[in-house]
C-alpha cells in the first residue's frame, strides 16, 4: 500500500480548482460508463537574507469567474496545515520575475525552495520560455503567504503545460495554476532517466485547464516510473469559464482530474473535485483515475460534486499496462492491482454524470464505506459502483448508493445499500453526506473491514454496535 502518514485524518477543501488533461499521445477514451465503446537568481543559504519583492496585487483576468461552491462539510484545519518554514536555499520570487522563473527553476540546484510573492504570474515567449521545468531533486514551489487564492499561475490558454515534473522529490503547494491549454501539471521522467519519485501536492489549486489537471505518466519508452506520489488537501476545478476550452480532438471531451499511468503507492486524500465535465459534447475522465497497471493505489475522504465520472481503476480491456517483477496476477491483464477506495462523497446532481466508482480490470481493488448521492437530476447516470472486464475481482462493502453493477468479472459484494433515499442525509440534495438518526438502513448495519480507515469527518467505524454504512460514522 501507499506509505501514509497516519496522524492526518481529516479532508479539508482549499476554495478553488485547477484542471489538467492528457497527453495528445494517450489513447483516446473508448471507456464511457454505459457504451463499451471503443540562469538563477541568487539561492540564499540558510544563514543568508532571502531575496525578498514587493508583490503586486492579485489581476488575474476572470479570476471573479472561478465558481467557489460552499462546502459541505466543514474542515478540520488542523490536517491540512500551512507547510513548515522552508529549509535549504531560498529564492523569493514575485510576479514582475515571471518571465524569469522558468529559467530559474529550470537551472536551480538540487533542494532549492521558490517562495512566490502574491500576485498572478504570466510568462512570456514560445512554449519553452514559458514552461516551468523541475530537473533538480527536490524542488519546492510554493507561495509566500500559504493561501493558494492569492499566488496564480496563468497559462493564459496559451502555455500547454504549466509545470513540468522531471525529477524526484518535487513539491507543489498552496498556489493556484490555470487556464494551461493541456496540463497544469505534468510528472513525467525523461526517457533514459531515473524515477520519478515521492512527488507531492498540497494544498494547492488547479482550475480550467484543456486536459487533464494533473497528469502523470512514465517516461516514454517506459524504462522510468512515477511511483510514491502524494495529493492532499487540494482543490480541482473547471468552471463554465473554462469548458468551452477543454480538448475535443481526441475522445470528445479529454479532460479529467487526476489521471495517473503505471504508477505504485500513491495517496489522494482529502481534496475536492468539482464541475469536471462537458455538457453534452462527450465524456469527461475521471476526477481521480490510475490505471495502466497502476498498483496499490490509497484513495480516501475526497469530495467529488458533479463530475461526469468520479474515480476510475483502470479502463480499457487490454493494452498498454506495466509488468512488476513480484506480479501478483501472471497470466493476466491488470488494468490496476489491489489498491483501496474508501470513505470518499461522491455528489451527482447534473444529467452529464455517468459512474461513480469505475473498477474495469482492477484486481485485488477493495471499495469500502463511501457514500455515492444521486440526485433525481443525475439523469445520464449509469451506475454508483461498478465492476467490468474478466480479470477485474474486487470487494464492494459498506457502501451507500443507488446502484451497484458488475458487468463481468467477479466481485464480493456484500453489506451495501442501494436505492438510498436521500432524506438519510442531512442535505442530500446539496450534498452533505452526513447521516441523520432516521437513516435506519445504514446506522449500526456494516461489518467491520480490517481496511475501513476513517469516515469523513476523521472518526473510526467502531463507534455504535456495529459500523455505519456509508462515509460518516455517526
Amino acid at each position: 500500500m501507499a506509505r501514509v502518514d497516519p496522524s492526518i485524518v481529516w479532508w479539508a477543501s482549499i476554495g478553488s480548482i485547477v484542471a489538467i488533461t492528457g497527453c495528445p499521445s494517450d489513447p483516446p477514451a473508448d471507456d464511457a460508463g454505459r457504451l463499451d465503446a471503443p540562469g538563477l537568481v541568487d539561492a540564499a543559504s540558510p544563514d543568508d537574507d532571502a531575496i525578498t519583492f514587493d508583490a503586486p496585487g492579485l489581476d488575474a483576468p476572470g479570476l471573479d469567474a472561478f465558481r467557489v461552491m460552499d462546502d459541505a462539510y466543514t474542515p478540520d484545519t488542523s490536517a491540512c496545515t500551512p507547510l513548515e518554514v522552508p529549509s535549504g536555499p531560498i529564492v523569493n520570487v514575485d510576479p514582475s520575475m515571471a518571465a524569469a522563473l522558468p529559467a530559474m527553476v529550470r537551472d536551480a540546484p538540487e533542494g532549492t525552495t521558490f517562495v512566490l510573492a502574491d500576485g498572478t504570474y504570466r510568462m512570456s515567449g514560445d512554449e519553452s520560455s514559458r514552461r516551468i521545468r523541475i530537473r533538480a531533486p527536490g524542488i519546492t514551489i510554493r507561495s509566500a503567504s500559504g493561501d493558494a487564492s492569492r499566488v496564480v499561475i496563468d497559462g493564459e490558454r496559451t502555455t500547454l503545460e504549466s509545470i513540468t515534473v522531471e525529477a524526484p522529490g518535487a513539491t507543489i503547494a498552496e498556489i493556484t495554476i490555470t487556464r494551461a491549454v493541456d496540463h497544469g501539471i505534468h510528472v513525467v521522467p525523461p526517457d533514459g532517466g531515473d524515477d520519478v519519485t515521492g512527488f507531492t501536492l498540497y494544498r494547492a489549486r488547479l482550475l480550467d485547464c484543456g486536459e487533464q489537471f494533473l497528469k502523470v505518466n512514465p517516461s516514454g519508452v517506459r524504462d522510468a516510473f512515477t511511483d510514491d506520489g502524494t495529493v492532499t488537501c487540494s482543490h480541482f476545478e473547471m468552471t463554465d469559464d473554462g469548458r468551452p476550452h477543454v480538448e475535443r480532438a481526441t475522445g470528445g471531451c479529454y479532460t479529467g482530474g487526476i489521471d495517473v499511468h503505471s504508477s505504485r503507492g500513491w495517496y489522494v486524500a482529502r481534496n475536492r473535485f468539482e464541475g469536471i465535465y462537458c455538457a453534452g459534447e462527450g465524456l469527461a475522465e475521471h476526477a481521480i483515475h490510475f490505471w495502466v497497471g497502476s498498483r496499490d493505489t490509497l484513495v480516501e475522504q475526497n469530495v467529488i460534486v458533479d463530475c461526469a465520472r468520479g474515480i476510475g481503476f483502470g479502463l480499457v480491456e487490454s493494452g498498454a499496462t506495466r509488468m512488476y517483477e513480484d506480479d501478483p496476477y501472471p497470466g493476466l491483464f491488470v488494468g490496476h492491482y489491489d489498491g483501496v477506495i474508501r470513505n470518499n462523497v461522491i455528489v451527482a446532481t447534473l444529467a452529464f454524470y455517468d459512474t461513480g466508482i469505475e473498477l474495469a480490470q482492477a484486481r485485488g481493488t477493495r471499495v469500502l464505506h463511501n457514500t455515492i448521492l444521486e440526485t433525481p437530476g443525475a439523469t445520464g447516470s449509469f451506475s454508483s459502483i461498478d465492476t467490468r472486464f474478466e480479470s477485474s475481482s474486487t470487494v464492494v462493502r459498506n457502501n451507500l448508493v443507488r446502484r451497484i453493477t458488475v458487468r463481468s468479472g467477479t466481485s464480493t459484494q456484500d453489506h451495501n445499500l442501494e436505492n438510498v433515499p436521500l432524506s438519510y442525509f442531512v442535505d442530500g440534495a446539496g450534498g452533505d453526506a452526513h447521516l441523520t438518526e432516521s437513516a435506519s438502513g445504514a446506522i449500526d448495519r456494516g461489518v467491520t473491514d480490517d481496511d475501513a480507515g476513517l469516515d469523513l469527518d476523521g472518526q473510526t467505524h467502531d463507534r455504535g454496535a456495529a459500523p455505519d454504512l456509508g462515509a460518516d460514522e455517526r
